[in-house]
C-alpha cells in the first residue's frame, strides 16, 4: 500500500495531512506516528487494520506532508496535543482507539488525560512514561551535538542503525524509497526542537499519573528496544487495566520488521476492547 494521504485540516496555523481508511462496526483506530516519523511508518499495516472498522492518520506538525514553520517555538510536544485535540472531534464521533508510537505513545498517554471521553483504548508502541533516552552514551552525546547544530537548512535524514537491514529486509523497495522520502522532508527545527525535549531530558515524566488511566492499555515493546523494553514492564503494570507485549528480535519498528506478530498484538487489544 503506497500510503497518500488526501484530506487536509487547518488547525493551530499547520494544515495537516491525513486521511482514512475502511469501515465497519469496529471503534475507529487513530494511528499516531514518532520522531521524525510519518503515517507511512503504517503504511504495510492499514489494509489489514482497516478490515473492520475506520482506520485514520495524520501527519504531525512539521512532519512529512503536514505544513512547516521553520519556527522552533512551534514545537512542542503540548503543541502536538492541542492539534489533537482540536483535530480528532471533527473527524470522529465516538471514543476511539488510540495508538502511539514512540513519542506518538507519550502524546496518547497525555491526551487521554486531557479527553478520557475520546478513548477507548490505548495502544503504547515502543514509548515511555518516562525519560526518552539514547541508550550508548557516545551515540547520546553525537545526537545531541546535531541536534543543537541545527538550523533551518540542516538536510534531513536517519542515519544507519542496527533495525536497518530488517526494515530493508521486511519492507518492499518501492514503499521503503517512499517513507524515506516522506520522513526526509522533516522540518529541521522541528528535528532540533522535538529532539532536544525528547532527549536532552525536556519532557517532565507521566509515570506517576497512570494509575488514573483508566481505558485498557496494550504495550507494546520490541525485544532489543532499550531503553524502552527496560520500562515496558513498569509501564503495562503502572495503569488500572494493561496488558504487555514484547516482540523476539524486535527493535524500535516492529510494525515494519514483525508485521505479523505486531498488528496480531493490536487487533487482540482493540477488538476486545471494541
Amino acid at each position: 500500500m503506497d500510503l497518500e494521504l488526501h484530506r487536509r485540516s487547518s488547525v493551530g496555523g499547520f494544515e495537516f495531512a491525513w486521511d482514512e481508511w475502511g469501515k465497519g462496526d469496529g471503534a475507529p483506530l487513530v494511528l499516531l506516528h514518532g520522531f521524525g516519523g510519518s503515517a507511512h511508518d503504517f503504511a504495510t499495516q492499514i489494509p489489514s487494520l482497516a478490515a473492520d472498522r475506520r482506520v485514520l492518520a495524520i501527519d504531525l506538525r512539521g512532519h512529512g506532508r503536514s505544513s512547516k514553520s521553520g519556527d522552533e517555538a512551534a514545537y512542542t510536544i503540548d503543541h502536538i496535543i492541542d492539534d489533537l485535540a482540536a483535530w480528532l472531534p471533527t473527524v470522529v464521533d465516538e471514543p476511539v482507539h488510540l495508538l502511539g508510537h514512540s513519542m506518538g505513545g507519550r502524546v496518547a498517554i497525555r491526551f487521554e488525560f486531557i479527553r478520557r471521553d475520546l478513548i477507548r483504548s490505548l495502544v503504547l508502541a515502543n514509548t515511555t512514561a518516562w525519560n526518552f533516552e539514547i541508550a550508548d552514551p557516545v551515540a547520546h552525546e553525537v545526537t545531541m551535538g546535531f541536534l543543537r547544530s541545527i538550523d533551518r537548512d540542516t538536510p534531513m535524514g536517519s542515519p544507519p542503525t542496527d533495525e536497518t537491514p530488517l526494515i530493508a529486509a521486511a519492507v518492499p523497495p518501492d514503499l521503503l524509497a517512499r517513507r524515506r522520502e516522506i520522513n526526509d522532508s522533516f522540518d529541521p527545527m522541528a528535528c532540533k526542537a522535538l529532539g532536544l525535549a525528547l532527549f536532552d531530558n525536556g519532557l517532565q515524566p507521566v509515570g506517576h499519573l497512570l494509575g488514573d488511566i483508566d481505558a485498557p492499555v496494550l504495550v507494546i515493546a520490541g525485544e532489543q528496544d532499550h531503553p524502552y523494553v527496560d520500562h515496558a514492564r513498569d509501564l503495562a503494570a503502572a495503569v488500572s487495566s494493561g496488558s504487555l507485549v514484547t516482540i523476539t528480535g524486535a527493535h524500535h519498528s516492529p510494525q515494519l520488521t514483525h508485521p505479523d506478530e505486531w498488528r496480531a498484538a493490536v487487533l487482540a487489544q482493540i477488538r476486545a476492547a471494541d
